[in-house]
């Protein structure tokens, strides 16, 4: 009784760890090195969107705004299941008055009860 005890036990811990496994939540170090590479400084609005729809990441247009500066916010959002709080990520890139990329921000945050 205790060998089925055990080999039961066993096999409900190998399910509670594969219900657990789902897409990794966005990492924003990993984020920042996936820009670095694929979205240089000096970029257009429009290769930044390029590169947002391509990886579907869910984005806003391109702003113009004199208060806050010309930008484009992006989100990416924790896809797993099981967690009770989720990190998301948002990026904002921020442009410079001849609509070239000046700089990036990727911050975590966090939604949940």
């Amino acid at each position: 009784m205790s060998i089925r005890a055990g080999i039961r036990t066993s096999y409900l811990l190998c399910v509670m760890m594969l219900l657990g496994c789902g897409p990794a939540k966005p990492n924003a170090k990993d984020i920042e090195r996936d820009l670095a590479n694929s979205v240089p400084l000096q970029s257009t609005p429009a290769q930044v969107l390029d590169y947002l729809t391509a990886q579907k990441i869910e984005h806003s247009q391109f702003i113009r705004d004199a208060t806050q500066g010309n930008l484009i916010h992006a989100e990416i959002r924790d896809q797993s299941k099981w967690n009770i709080v989720k990190t998301d990520c948002g990026i904002l890139f921020r442009f410079d008055d001849h609509d070239r990329l000046i700089s990036y921000e990727v911050s975590e945050h966090y939604t949940g009860p």
